[in-house]
């Protein structure tokens, strides 16, 4: 187990480690690039409005297009809006008793 976050775990070399280090780091600022470029100023919709047909417990949220919107577009907002964009955004979108849990 890695001691810290620039030691590689156990069976891992240094390089494959800061190579992995380098792609998460790429990876972080595409995800910051979109919530800046888009979702900052246009908000994606909550799941049950984007698909409404589409049950909380679903199996549709866990793989394919629903659980891709859920990654790529509502996880990302609510990682980089601040507590006070979260707080607007749930006002104006409030979670039906069926979503709620």
């Amino acid at each position: 187990m890695a001691t810290d976050n620039n030691s590689p775990p156990e069976g891992v070399s240094q390089q494959d480690w800061n190579n992995y280090l380098a792609h998460q780091q790429k990876w972080r600022a595409k995800l910051k690039k979109r919530y800046d470029n888009e979702l900052k100023s246009s908000p994606p919709v909550p799941p049950w409005q984007k698909y409404p047909d589409e049950a909380k417990s679903s199996m549709f949220w866990r793989m394919g297009i629903g659980e891709e919107y859920l990654t790529d577009y509502i996880s990302v907002y609510f990682e980089y809006s601040s507590p006070e964009e979260i707080k607007a955004y749930k006002l104006k979108y409030p979670e039906p008793l069926s979503w709620s849990g």
